[in-house]
């Protein structure tokens, strides 16, 4: 037979949660299987699952095929192999095919924005509309399902020829070697998430009661804070705006001035607007022009509705209207305030550059950032317990309550993995958020998660400093290659310099200042400053590459990795400081692909494939930046601990021949074994 392209579409009837299309919800079923083979079939094949033959035909033709091209092939790869149908050939995904074109630049990759993008066949909306009605695609009729279907598959096929030419063109064909990466990592990430992740409710629901214990203590001590501060006015702790009244004791009454002052948004050219030359008393003075004092009132009861906020008016016949008056004395609130003439709130400085449309910012960063600085006891409990209370709150709705919605039939939690989703292709996670999932004592969730195996163990797998080790290689650096190799910490010379200028700090703390001048941040306090410049005076290697990476992003508008991918910065320019328009991103990506999208997923590669050929029970069930985490099973301990650092390790090998990216500076990995994802702890 031929060698073809087998391009493929699946519909799902939707019987259990409409937002989960999932093959691991049961009470979810195929509809219909379209196909077509580009180049041999004339018209897409529709297939029904009561058509034993057709099957027959579509899994000899998915066996024997060359390519499988489908679109968010993750989502059908999964279906399909639920099914019990494999692909013989690489399997090559049009949304990660645009994803990889679009290079970092934001683009709708819907198939119908495709579709509508490349001028090919336009998706039909009888779908759409059925299951806006709440109907399924097997309750259209069986013409307009098999039109639909076709459409949809002519429309991936076109797209997928378009793709194709511009992967083979002059600018496009060093893309190919990221694109057949990143597919075939799909792959790979659709038996992740097949695999799923054991969950121990009993110890999730604990959890879940600890929370909410605190979560009511924590908004009962802020009711009464806030009382105290703000006498008798309300305040909605999960309103942004009357929070910042409360922190800093200043509400925003004019906000056209104060975005003139600080020049929010752009000029005609799309550029940043400058400031203007104000002297510091003149920008003071124009900056409380436009804030009012908040002060303390006192609810007194409105005489006119005696605190009801309302009352009824009587008709002419003495009947009483059936629906009740807001009282225009009180505006339907029940209570008249009177000023106390004293000033309300915790009193604290503001910064110019933390303040936001609705008043000041009282997000967890800028309030950690006032915790550093904040000499009062009690506004650094008050501030702590927001903080809490507000990690507290997004835990239990992203986490607790992700975890259990996706546990499915069986008992297993099947996380998405989102391969398009950041700008420098490193996994994100959703239903719940994997990649954030909160790590330590303090939030204790990782404990639910277990071994499927009875006495199996979850075995976590890290590499060791890889950003750093690969900005060393990328910058070729060789006081980092030299220091890596005599076995330097790096986060802990991080935390030495900033305890040495006035900010003490541990090991853990200083890893986020660590990476801050890698990655093209910028220093705030004098501690950073002074750690930026012996960083940059230390790794001289890393200073010349952001140069000339920026050089480059300035020059032609695009920066190109060691290993190929490429990232657009249309319109960059060099602005005051001298630095291009994009340094964070500039400087960033390069590192954040090549570690996190490339190596990263190189390593699952490998071990996946190992883990596969040994026919072992065990799986890899999660990826998180720079770590693989293994369910194994207790007769395969050893094994793991085996192949496992090693595979990882081969990736460098792998990337070299893949990409021809430089094994300037090894990398490692440390390993640690625990019953559950929390309390682990590293291999004899």
């Amino acid at each position: 037979m031929n060698s073809y392209t087998l391009v493929v579409d699946l519909e799902i009837d939707l019987h259990g949660e409409r937002s989960d299309p999932t093959p691991y919800n049961s009470a979810n079923q195929l509809a219909a299987i379209g196909y077509i083979r580009i180049g041999l079939d004339s018209s897409p094949v529709v297939v029904y699952p009561d058509d034993l033959a057709g099957l027959e035909t579509f899994r000899g033709y998915l066996q024997n095929a060359q390519y499988l091209v489908a679109h968010n092939a993750k989502f059908d790869l999964a279906w399909l192999r639920e099914m019990g149908f494999e692909c013989g050939g690489k399997v090559i995904d049009t949304m990660i095919n645009q994803y990889v074109l679009n290079r970092a630049v934001r683009f709708p990759l819907a198939l119908s924005a495709l579709a509508t993008h490349y001028g090919v066949t336009e998706k039909l909306a009888a779908l759409g509309d059925a299951i806006s009605a709440g109907k399924n695609f097997s309750d259209l009729d069986r013409d307009v399902q098999e039109q639909y279907l076709s459409h949809d598959v002519l429309a991936t096929a076109e797209i997928y020829q378009k793709q194709m030419e511009q992967f083979n063109d002059a600018d496009g064909v060093s893309l190919i070697p990221i694109r057949d990466l990143m597919c075939e990592f799909c792959s790979v990430l659709t038996d992740i998430e097949r695999s799923g992740m054991a969950i121990d409710l009993d110890v999730l629901n604990q959890v879940d009661q600890d929370y909410q214990k605190e979560q009511e203590e924590l908004q009962s001590y802020l009711k009464r804070k806030t009382h105290m501060l703000m006498g008798d006015t309300e305040v909605n702790l999960s309103s942004p705006e009357q929070m910042s009244e409360v922190v800093y004791s200043c509400k925003l009454v004019d906000k056209n001035k104060w975005k003139e002052i600080m020049n929010i948004g752009t000029d005609e050219r799309g550029k940043p607007k400058r400031r203007p030359k104000l002297s510091l008393a003149e920008f003071k003075q124009s900056l409380n022009q436009c804030f009012k004092r908040s002060y303390k009132t006192k609810a007194l009861q409105c005489p006119s509705c005696q605190g009801r906020g309302h009352f009824f008016k009587m008709k002419k016949n003495g009947e009483q209207f059936k629906k009740p008056t807001k009282c225009p004395g009180c505006d339907g609130k029940g209570f008249i305030y009177q000023d106390l003439k004293e000033r309300a709130g915790l009193n604290i400085k503001p910064s110019v550059a933390l303040a936001a449309s609705g008043g000041f910012k009282t997000d967890k960063l800028t309030l950690s950032s006032l915790l550093r600085s904040a000499d009062d006891p009690e506004s650094k409990k008050f501030l702590e317990s927001i903080v809490r209370l507000s990690a507290i709150e997004t835990y239990r709705s992203s986490f607790i309550e992700g975890i259990r919605k996706g546990i499915k039939d069986d008992s297993l939690l099947h996380a998405n993995f989102n391969q398009c989703i950041t700008s420098t292709g490193r996994l994100s996670s959703s239903n719940p958020n994997l990649q954030n999932m909160p790590k330590g004592k303090l939030f204790p969730v990782r404990r639910a998660f277990v071994s499927r195996f009875d006495g199996g163990e979850l075995i976590e797998i890290d590499y060791s400093q890889l950003e750093f080790r690969v900005a060393g290689t990328l910058a070729r650096d060789s006081k980092i290659k030299q220091e890596v190799e005599n076995g330097f910490d790096v986060h802990a010379y991080t935390a030495k310099v900033l305890t040495e200028h006035g900010e003490p700090t541990e090991r853990g703390p200083a890893k986020a200042s660590t990476f801050r001048p890698l990655y093209g941040g910028t220093s705030g306090t004098p501690a950073q400053m002074a750690y930026f410049r012996e960083f940059f005076g230390k790794y001289k290697g890393i200073f010349e590459w952001h140069t000339q990476l920026q050089e480059q992003a300035i020059r032609t508008g695009r920066v190109v990795t060691a290993t190929g991918r490429q990232f657009d910065f249309p319109g960059c320019y060099r602005n005051s400081q001298g630095n291009a328009s994009a340094k964070t991103q500039i400087v960033n990506y390069p590192v954040q692909s090549v570690a996190t999208a490339e190596i990263v997923p190189l390593g699952v590669i490998l071990l996946c494939r190992k883990i596969s050929e040994l026919e072992l029970q065990s799986r890899v069930i999660n990826t998180v930046h720079d770590s693989v985490l293994i369910d194994t099973h207790p007769d395969e301990i050893d094994i793991i601990k085996d192949i496992g650092p090693a595979c990882l390790l081969e990736a460098q090998t792998e990337a070299h021949k893949r990409f021809g990216l430089d094994e300037f500076i090894p990398l490692a990995v440390e390993m640690s074994k625990g019953k559950n994802w929390m309390e682990q702890e590293d291999f004899a």
